[in-house]
């Protein structure tokens, strides 16, 4: 327990000191050898005691009235994320299981046929569609999809089965990622003796891939479940904005554009910024993303040989996403109208 105790410390502190010394680097090139200096101007441009008074204003319009703030036209916020949160639910709903589950399949599909001539629609496919952009895949789609297939009605959220195409979109790069993830873990287990040993007993390949590697593979597979959340939310941005699908993502893109006074539509907003709206979307997406982890080392637990604490490890999830959260609310606590 000592020995892991010393090992986990000493990799930390290397990381830690690796990440400083990064830090430092850029700050000295960027400051044109005088890191004092770059340090000073980040301080003038982003003053902390501006992000403290706007977090102070939130947590007082919370106390005082309930609620973080109201629109222009006196919608609370919370009654604007309950409208607009559940759509973006179902496509992340959709993405997820879609990434997940065909990412496992291609994954083991990958695996089965990689010494084979069908190998190129495995591998060579995973690795093609891994190394394109999101975004590139998702807009070169959606043109194939207006110019070939505009009788489809694709965009907008007012029919029930608009949700399903976005879904589909924002699940391409985190299955992609899933089946590189499967695949790897179902090889590094190649020429262990217990898969020997049940094609010995005259075992089917299918039977020895599911019934064995697969289950041996588990938890390492599931460690990732949460960057594939990750994968959706991010590409959920970028969905919903193009496709007009006016969910979570796509109000909080139109709060931020609605402080850019550089924009004429963004003049009437001029006095109601909606701050307290984008903090309390991004609080739901960071919730989504706790949650996800949370449930990842659920199932990561139910395939371990060697039981561990389970309370210690979510304890540790939940410890680190409220460091995230707070530094996505430093980060918004910056926004202001005219950036």
């Amino acid at each position: 327990m000592l020995k892991r105790i010393r090992v986990f410390s000493g990799r930390d502190f290397i990381s830690i000191l690796y990440f400083g010394l990064v830090v430092l680097g850029i700050a000295y090139f960027l400051g044109n050898g005088d890191i004092v200096k770059f340090y000073s101007t980040i301080k003038t441009m982003l003053p902390v005691s501006e992000s403290w008074n706007t977090i102070k204003q939130l947590i007082s319009n919370l106390q005082t009235d309930g609620s973080l703030g109201a629109t222009k036209n006196k919608e609370l916020y919370e009654g604007i994320v309950l409208e607009y949160f559940p759509r973006s639910l179902s496509v992340i709903a959709t993405a997820f299981l879609l990434a997940v589950s065909f990412g496992i399949a291609k994954g083991i599909f990958d695996y089965r046929n990689r010494y084979t001539y069908l190998n190129f629609l495995g591998t060579g496919v995973t690795s093609v569609l891994n190394s394109l952009p999101d975004f590139f895949m998702i807009i070169v789609l959606q043109w194939v999809i207006m110019i070939h297939f505009n009788f489809i009605d694709v965009f907008g959220h007012d029919q029930w089965f608009n949700f399903i195409f976005p879904g589909i979109l924002v699940s391409l790069y985190p299955m992609m990622y899933f089946a590189r993830i499967t695949f790897t873990a179902l090889a590094s287990e190649d020429g262990e003796m217990y898969i020997q040993y049940a094609r010995a007993k005259g075992l089917t390949q299918r039977l020895v891939i599911h019934k064995h590697i697969l289950t041996k593979c588990m938890r390492s597979i599931l460690q990732h479940i949460g960057v594939v959340m990750t994968y959706v939310v991010s590409n959920l941005l970028i969905v919903e904005w193009l496709m007009a699908y006016k969910g979570a993502a796509w109000r909080m893109m139109l709060s931020i554009n609605r402080l850019n006074l550089s924009i004429p539509l963004s003049q009437p907003y001029a006095d109601y910024p909606e701050i307290g709206l984008i903090v309390e979307i991004s609080f739901c997406f960071v919730l989504l993303l706790l949650i996800t982890q949370i449930v990842s080392v659920i199932w990561q637990n139910k395939y371990e040989i060697e039981k561990r604490n389970i309370w210690i490890r979510i304890t540790k999830v939940i410890v680190q996403y409220a460091f995230i959260w707070i530094f996505v609310l430093f980060i918004i606590s910056y926004l202001k109208v005219g950036y």
